[in-house]
């Protein structure tokens, strides 16, 4: 599924269930599904009691969702955000290596 699928598919969601939350609203469900996430994490990497089993692709499903929905809210295309990411984080870290000093083309 690509993200622009995604995106009309929570749109639908949504929908069925009456529309959107807020933009406070969806950004505290944001925060409060990616701290499941940690503390599945934590769970799982022996860091807090374990009290059931933790599913953390489901918690990331979670905030996936509520991330599109948020996206929705304010109109974002998810693909075109990722993207242009992608190409600041890659361009950013060329000129940390190249003020570094290392060899950048051809690898070693």
């Amino acid at each position: 599924m690509t993200l622009e699928e995604m995106q009309k598919k929570v749109d639908e969601a949504v929908a069925s269930f009456g529309g959107y939350w807020g933009p406070f609203e969806m950004l505290a469900r944001m925060t409060e599904e990616l701290g499941e996430i940690a503390s599945d994490l934590q769970r799982n990497h022996g860091l807090r009691p374990r009290k059931t089993h933790t599913d953390i692709e489901e918690e990331v499903g979670d905030l996936l969702f509520t991330l599109a929905a948020f996206a929705n809210i304010h109109k974002l295309d998810l693909a075109r955000a990722f993207e242009r990411v992608v190409e600041k984080y890659a361009e950013r870290d060329l000129r940390a290596w190249k003020a570094k000093g290392e060899k950048i083309e051809g690898g070693r």
